[in-house]
Protein backbone atom coordinates (compact mmCIF):
# COMPACT_ATOMS: atom_id res chain seq x y z
CA UNK A 1 0.00 0.00 0.00
CA UNK A 2 2.64 2.28 0.68
CA UNK A 3 4.19 2.16 -2.35
CA UNK A 4 1.28 2.66 -4.33
CA UNK A 5 0.41 5.82 -1.91
CA UNK A 6 4.29 6.88 -3.08
CA UNK A 7 4.05 6.12 -7.10
CA UNK A 8 2.91 9.80 -8.94
CA UNK A 9 -0.99 10.03 -9.70
CA UNK A 10 -2.08 8.41 -13.01
CA UNK A 11 -5.08 10.15 -15.57
CA UNK A 12 -6.20 7.67 -17.35
CA UNK A 13 -7.64 9.50 -20.33
CA UNK A 14 -10.52 7.77 -22.68
CA UNK A 15 -10.11 9.34 -26.47
CA UNK A 16 -12.72 8.33 -29.55
CA UNK A 17 -16.16 9.42 -31.07
CA UNK A 18 -19.63 9.28 -29.72
CA UNK A 19 -20.64 5.66 -28.89
CA UNK A 20 -17.31 4.01 -29.43
CA UNK A 21 -17.41 2.55 -26.22
CA UNK A 22 -15.41 4.74 -23.87
CA UNK A 23 -18.06 5.41 -20.96
CA UNK A 24 -18.09 1.38 -20.68
CA UNK A 25 -14.33 0.93 -20.08
CA UNK A 26 -14.22 4.19 -18.40
CA UNK A 27 -16.01 2.86 -15.63
CA UNK A 28 -13.95 -0.67 -15.44
CA UNK A 29 -10.63 1.54 -15.19
CA UNK A 30 -11.89 3.83 -12.38
CA UNK A 31 -12.90 0.55 -10.50
CA UNK A 32 -10.08 -2.02 -11.13
CA UNK A 33 -7.65 1.46 -10.18
CA UNK A 34 -10.19 2.77 -7.35
CA UNK A 35 -10.07 6.58 -8.37
CA UNK A 36 -12.55 9.03 -9.40
CA UNK A 37 -14.19 8.86 -13.06
CA UNK A 38 -14.67 12.28 -14.50
CA UNK A 39 -16.98 12.23 -16.98
CA UNK A 40 -17.45 15.54 -19.56
CA UNK A 41 -21.42 14.52 -20.13
CA UNK A 42 -21.69 15.28 -16.76
CA UNK A 43 -20.12 18.79 -17.00
CA UNK A 44 -21.72 19.39 -20.31
CA UNK A 45 -25.13 18.38 -19.11
CA UNK A 46 -25.35 20.64 -17.05
CA UNK A 47 -25.10 24.06 -19.58
CA UNK A 48 -28.45 23.31 -21.55
CA UNK A 49 -30.05 26.56 -19.23
CA UNK A 50 -27.05 28.26 -21.30
CA UNK A 51 -27.37 26.94 -24.58
CA UNK A 52 -29.67 30.51 -25.77
CA UNK A 53 -27.41 32.76 -25.07
CA UNK A 54 -24.02 30.62 -25.69
CA UNK A 55 -22.59 28.74 -28.63
CA UNK A 56 -22.44 25.05 -28.12
CA UNK A 57 -18.66 25.50 -29.26
CA UNK A 58 -18.10 28.17 -25.90
CA UNK A 59 -20.17 25.42 -23.58
CA UNK A 60 -17.96 22.42 -25.08
CA UNK A 61 -14.65 23.99 -24.23
CA UNK A 62 -16.20 25.48 -21.11
CA UNK A 63 -16.73 21.75 -19.90
CA UNK A 64 -13.20 21.12 -20.89
CA UNK A 65 -11.87 23.73 -18.52
CA UNK A 66 -13.81 22.80 -15.78
CA UNK A 67 -13.06 18.92 -16.33
CA UNK A 68 -9.55 19.76 -16.35
CA UNK A 69 -9.70 21.89 -13.40
CA UNK A 70 -11.24 19.00 -11.27
CA UNK A 71 -8.86 16.59 -12.44
CA UNK A 72 -5.61 19.13 -11.76
CA UNK A 73 -7.31 19.24 -8.29
CA UNK A 74 -7.47 15.27 -7.76
CA UNK A 75 -3.74 15.04 -8.74
CA UNK A 76 -2.70 18.07 -6.12
CA UNK A 77 -4.58 15.20 -3.38
CA UNK A 78 -2.29 12.38 -4.64
CA UNK A 79 -5.28 11.12 -6.45
CA UNK A 80 -5.47 9.14 -9.80
CA UNK A 81 -8.46 10.04 -11.63
CA UNK A 82 -10.15 8.42 -15.28
CA UNK A 83 -11.69 10.97 -17.30
CA UNK A 84 -14.40 10.38 -19.67
CA UNK A 85 -14.00 12.67 -22.92
CA UNK A 86 -13.62 12.63 -26.98
CA UNK A 87 -10.53 14.18 -26.63
CA UNK A 88 -10.83 15.08 -29.82
CA UNK A 89 -8.54 17.79 -30.09
CA UNK A 90 -4.36 18.17 -29.63
CA UNK A 91 -4.89 21.08 -27.38
CA UNK A 92 -7.18 19.22 -24.72
CA UNK A 93 -4.44 16.83 -24.57
CA UNK A 94 -1.91 19.42 -24.14
CA UNK A 95 -4.24 20.33 -20.90
CA UNK A 96 -3.72 17.37 -19.32
CA UNK A 97 -0.23 16.67 -19.90
CA UNK A 98 0.48 20.53 -18.27
CA UNK A 99 -1.33 18.74 -14.69
CA UNK A 100 1.92 19.10 -12.94
CA UNK A 101 3.20 15.60 -11.58
CA UNK A 102 0.93 13.34 -13.09
CA UNK A 103 1.62 10.61 -15.98
CA UNK A 104 -1.31 10.90 -18.47
CA UNK A 105 -1.91 7.15 -20.34
CA UNK A 106 -4.75 7.40 -23.40
CA UNK A 107 -7.52 4.68 -23.54
CA UNK A 108 -8.29 5.10 -27.87
CA UNK A 109 -11.74 3.15 -28.58
CA UNK A 110 -11.82 2.44 -32.20
CA UNK A 111 -14.88 0.04 -32.95
CA UNK A 112 -14.14 -1.81 -35.85
CA UNK A 113 -17.83 -2.96 -36.13
CA UNK A 114 -19.47 -0.24 -37.70
CA UNK A 115 -22.68 -1.69 -37.65
CA UNK A 116 -22.87 -2.46 -33.55
CA UNK A 117 -21.10 1.46 -33.18
CA UNK A 118 -24.08 2.19 -35.13
CA UNK A 119 -26.77 -0.22 -33.23
CA UNK A 120 -25.00 1.26 -29.68
CA UNK A 121 -25.54 4.81 -30.59
CA UNK A 122 -29.10 5.43 -32.17
CA UNK A 123 -30.28 3.25 -29.34
CA UNK A 124 -28.23 5.74 -26.80
CA UNK A 125 -29.37 8.22 -28.82
CA UNK A 126 -33.26 6.97 -28.82
CA UNK A 127 -33.74 6.75 -25.38
CA UNK A 128 -32.59 10.28 -25.05
CA UNK A 129 -35.13 11.59 -27.43
CA UNK A 130 -38.18 9.32 -25.22
CA UNK A 131 -37.05 10.64 -22.13
CA UNK A 132 -35.47 7.93 -20.49
CA UNK A 133 -31.56 8.18 -21.23
CA UNK A 134 -30.76 10.86 -18.50
CA UNK A 135 -28.36 12.98 -20.30
CA UNK A 136 -26.66 13.35 -23.31
CA UNK A 137 -28.70 15.79 -25.00
CA UNK A 138 -25.87 17.67 -27.02
CA UNK A 139 -24.57 13.94 -28.35
CA UNK A 140 -25.33 12.80 -31.67
CA UNK A 141 -28.82 10.78 -31.72
CA UNK A 142 -28.18 8.84 -35.55
CA UNK A 143 -25.71 7.45 -37.70
CA UNK A 144 -26.13 10.70 -39.82
CA UNK A 145 -25.34 13.07 -36.91
CA UNK A 146 -22.40 11.52 -35.57
CA UNK A 147 -21.06 11.72 -39.75
CA UNK A 148 -21.28 15.30 -39.57
CA UNK A 149 -19.70 15.55 -36.69
CA UNK A 150 -16.96 13.53 -37.81
CA UNK A 151 -16.69 15.34 -40.83
CA UNK A 152 -16.92 18.83 -39.11
CA UNK A 153 -13.78 17.49 -36.99
CA UNK A 154 -11.78 17.66 -40.59
CA UNK A 155 -9.54 14.89 -39.66
CA UNK A 156 -7.84 16.73 -36.43
CA UNK A 157 -8.64 14.02 -34.13
CA UNK A 158 -6.06 11.39 -35.23
CA UNK A 159 -3.13 13.77 -33.91
CA UNK A 160 0.25 12.55 -32.89
CA UNK A 161 0.16 11.77 -29.25
CA UNK A 162 4.15 12.12 -28.75
CA UNK A 163 5.17 9.95 -26.31
CA UNK A 164 2.31 9.62 -24.65
CA UNK A 165 1.21 5.85 -23.39
CA UNK A 166 -1.43 5.04 -25.55
CA UNK A 167 -3.80 1.48 -25.51
CA UNK A 168 -6.15 0.99 -28.30
CA UNK A 169 -9.12 -0.84 -27.93
CA UNK A 170 -11.61 -2.68 -30.29
CA UNK A 171 -14.45 -1.89 -28.10
CA UNK A 172 -16.53 -4.16 -30.74
CA UNK A 173 -14.59 -7.17 -30.17
CA UNK A 174 -16.56 -9.74 -28.27
CA UNK A 175 -13.16 -11.50 -27.09
CA UNK A 176 -12.59 -8.29 -25.24
CA UNK A 177 -14.47 -7.20 -21.94
CA UNK A 178 -14.33 -3.95 -20.11
CA UNK A 179 -12.24 -5.81 -17.40
CA UNK A 180 -9.87 -6.58 -19.88
CA UNK A 181 -9.03 -2.96 -20.76
CA UNK A 182 -9.08 -2.07 -17.43
CA UNK A 183 -6.17 -4.94 -16.67
CA UNK A 184 -4.65 -3.17 -19.39
CA UNK A 185 -4.70 0.06 -17.71
CA UNK A 186 -3.85 -0.90 -14.79
CA UNK A 187 -0.45 -2.77 -16.03
CA UNK A 188 0.59 0.18 -18.08
CA UNK A 189 -0.07 2.66 -15.29
CA UNK A 190 1.69 0.71 -12.67
CA UNK A 191 4.51 -0.63 -14.87
CA UNK A 192 6.20 3.03 -16.64
CA UNK A 193 9.32 4.28 -15.59
CA UNK A 194 7.71 7.61 -14.42
CA UNK A 195 11.10 9.64 -14.30
CA UNK A 196 11.70 9.14 -17.65
CA UNK A 197 7.94 8.75 -19.29
CA UNK A 198 9.23 5.08 -20.77
CA UNK A 199 8.19 1.50 -19.94
CA UNK A 200 10.66 -1.15 -19.15
CA UNK A 201 12.17 -2.54 -21.93
CA UNK A 202 11.15 -0.20 -24.16
CA UNK A 203 14.84 1.34 -25.59
CA UNK A 204 12.89 4.46 -27.10
CA UNK A 205 11.10 7.55 -25.64
CA UNK A 206 7.58 6.54 -27.53
CA UNK A 207 5.74 4.09 -25.86
CA UNK A 208 2.61 3.56 -27.81
CA UNK A 209 0.98 0.30 -26.68
CA UNK A 210 -1.07 -1.40 -29.22
CA UNK A 211 -3.35 -3.84 -27.39
CA UNK A 212 -6.40 -5.72 -27.43
CA UNK A 213 -7.31 -5.25 -31.02
CA UNK A 214 -8.74 -8.90 -32.57
CA UNK A 215 -9.25 -9.32 -35.98
CA UNK A 216 -11.14 -12.65 -35.31
CA UNK A 217 -14.54 -10.65 -33.60
CA UNK A 218 -15.99 -11.25 -37.07
CA UNK A 219 -15.73 -14.86 -36.91
CA UNK A 220 -17.29 -15.14 -33.53
CA UNK A 221 -20.58 -12.51 -34.56
CA UNK A 222 -20.63 -14.54 -37.24
CA UNK A 223 -20.96 -17.90 -36.00
CA UNK A 224 -22.66 -16.97 -32.66
CA UNK A 225 -19.77 -17.95 -30.56
CA UNK A 226 -19.61 -16.95 -27.44
CA UNK A 227 -16.57 -14.62 -26.07
CA UNK A 228 -15.57 -17.29 -23.22
CA UNK A 229 -16.19 -16.36 -19.67
CA UNK A 230 -12.54 -15.27 -18.19
CA UNK A 231 -11.51 -17.37 -15.30
CA UNK A 232 -8.05 -17.55 -13.59
CA UNK A 233 -6.18 -20.97 -14.61
CA UNK A 234 -5.08 -21.34 -10.77
CA UNK A 235 -8.69 -21.63 -9.71
CA UNK A 236 -9.86 -23.91 -12.56
CA UNK A 237 -10.01 -27.48 -10.57
CA UNK A 238 -12.78 -30.31 -9.92
CA UNK A 239 -14.47 -28.32 -7.14
CA UNK A 240 -14.43 -25.06 -9.83
CA UNK A 241 -18.19 -24.46 -10.69
CA UNK A 242 -16.48 -23.00 -14.39
CA UNK A 243 -14.82 -26.70 -14.43
CA UNK A 244 -17.69 -28.43 -16.13
CA UNK A 245 -18.34 -30.26 -19.99
CA UNK A 246 -18.30 -27.58 -22.30
CA UNK A 247 -17.55 -24.59 -20.64
CA UNK A 248 -16.83 -21.62 -22.78
CA UNK A 249 -14.08 -20.19 -20.98
CA UNK A 250 -11.12 -17.55 -21.40
CA UNK A 251 -7.96 -18.11 -19.63
CA UNK A 252 -4.41 -17.08 -19.48
CA UNK A 253 -1.46 -18.26 -19.32
CA UNK A 254 2.74 -19.02 -19.14
CA UNK A 255 3.06 -21.78 -22.20
CA UNK A 256 5.33 -24.40 -20.48
CA UNK A 257 5.84 -26.66 -23.60
CA UNK A 258 4.16 -26.82 -27.12
CA UNK A 259 3.73 -30.29 -29.25
CA UNK A 260 4.33 -29.93 -32.93
CA UNK A 261 2.59 -33.40 -33.97
CA UNK A 262 -0.78 -33.20 -31.68
CA UNK A 263 -0.75 -29.18 -31.51
CA UNK A 264 -0.88 -29.50 -27.93
CA UNK A 265 0.06 -26.52 -25.33
CA UNK A 266 0.41 -27.00 -22.30
CA UNK A 267 0.35 -23.39 -19.84
CA UNK A 268 0.83 -22.66 -16.44
CA UNK A 269 -0.37 -20.32 -13.58
CA UNK A 270 1.45 -20.97 -10.43
CA UNK A 271 1.15 -24.51 -9.63
CA UNK A 272 -1.86 -25.38 -11.88
CA UNK A 273 -1.49 -26.35 -15.81
CA UNK A 274 -3.82 -27.14 -18.28
CA UNK A 275 -3.38 -28.68 -22.23
CA UNK A 276 -4.74 -26.90 -25.00
CA UNK A 277 -5.80 -28.27 -28.11
CA UNK A 278 -4.80 -25.78 -30.73
CA UNK A 279 -5.45 -27.41 -34.17
CA UNK A 280 -8.00 -24.85 -35.13
CA UNK A 281 -5.81 -21.58 -34.30
CA UNK A 282 -4.24 -20.44 -37.43
CA UNK A 283 -1.54 -17.38 -37.46
CA UNK A 284 0.04 -18.23 -33.94
CA UNK A 285 3.24 -18.98 -33.41
CA UNK A 286 4.34 -20.54 -29.97
CA UNK A 287 7.59 -19.57 -27.51
CA UNK A 288 7.81 -21.45 -24.73
CA UNK A 289 7.51 -19.02 -21.12
CA UNK A 290 5.49 -16.23 -23.49
CA UNK A 291 1.97 -15.27 -21.83
CA UNK A 292 -0.33 -16.62 -23.92
CA UNK A 293 -4.75 -16.04 -23.71
CA UNK A 294 -7.43 -18.82 -25.16
CA UNK A 295 -11.15 -19.29 -25.68
CA UNK A 296 -12.55 -22.46 -26.09
CA UNK A 297 -14.31 -25.19 -24.99
CA UNK A 298 -13.49 -27.33 -21.81
CA UNK A 299 -13.30 -31.30 -22.89
CA UNK A 300 -13.39 -32.91 -19.73
CA UNK A 301 -12.44 -36.92 -19.89
CA UNK A 302 -13.18 -39.39 -17.20
CA UNK A 303 -10.33 -39.11 -15.09
CA UNK A 304 -10.82 -35.30 -14.69
CA UNK A 305 -8.18 -34.35 -16.99
CA UNK A 306 -9.39 -31.57 -18.64
CA UNK A 307 -8.13 -29.98 -22.10
CA UNK A 308 -9.86 -26.79 -23.63
CA UNK A 309 -10.91 -26.99 -27.50
CA UNK A 310 -9.34 -23.95 -28.37
CA UNK A 311 -11.19 -21.54 -31.21
CA UNK A 312 -9.27 -18.26 -30.58
CA UNK A 313 -5.59 -17.35 -29.44
CA UNK A 314 -2.96 -14.98 -29.00
CA UNK A 315 0.30 -14.05 -27.34
CA UNK A 316 -0.42 -11.33 -24.79
CA UNK A 317 3.21 -11.44 -24.18
CA UNK A 318 3.74 -8.35 -21.68
CA UNK A 319 0.83 -8.82 -19.84
CA UNK A 320 1.02 -9.17 -15.75
CA UNK A 321 -1.22 -12.11 -15.10
CA UNK A 322 -1.31 -10.88 -11.56
CA UNK A 323 -2.89 -7.39 -12.42
CA UNK A 324 -4.47 -9.08 -14.90
CA UNK A 325 -6.50 -11.56 -12.05
CA UNK A 326 -6.35 -8.46 -10.01
CA UNK A 327 -8.63 -6.82 -12.26
CA UNK A 328 -11.21 -10.36 -12.77
CA UNK A 329 -11.58 -10.23 -9.03
CA UNK A 330 -12.75 -6.70 -8.34
CA UNK A 331 -15.11 -7.46 -11.60
CA UNK A 332 -16.29 -10.18 -9.88
CA UNK A 333 -16.59 -8.22 -6.52
CA UNK A 334 -18.45 -5.53 -8.57
CA UNK A 335 -20.93 -7.96 -9.88
CA UNK A 336 -21.59 -9.37 -6.76
CA UNK A 337 -22.28 -6.21 -4.73
CA UNK A 338 -24.57 -5.46 -7.73
CA UNK A 339 -26.76 -8.98 -7.44
CA UNK A 340 -27.14 -8.45 -4.05
CA UNK A 341 -27.85 -4.78 -4.06
CA UNK A 342 -30.62 -5.65 -6.81
CA UNK A 343 -31.90 -8.40 -3.98
CA UNK A 344 -32.41 -6.21 -1.01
Amino acid sequence: MADEQSAPPVVVAMKGHPGSGKSTAARAIAAALRCPLLDKDDVRDCTMALEAVAASGVLNELSYAVLWRVAERQVQLGLSVVIDSPLSRRVHLDALTRIPGALVVIVECHPSDKEEWRRRLEKRGAAVSNGGGGGGWHKPKTWEELERLVEGYQGCTDYEIGDVPRIVVDTTDPTIDAEAIAAKSVLVSRSIDYRRGISPGNTGLTCVVYFLLSKSWGQMASAGLKPGVPVILRELEPSSEMFKQGASLRVTGILQSYDVDSATAVIQDGSVSLKVDTQNLRDISFRTNSAYQFIGELLIHADNEAILQARIGRNVNGLDLNLYQQALLIGRQREAKLRNSRRA
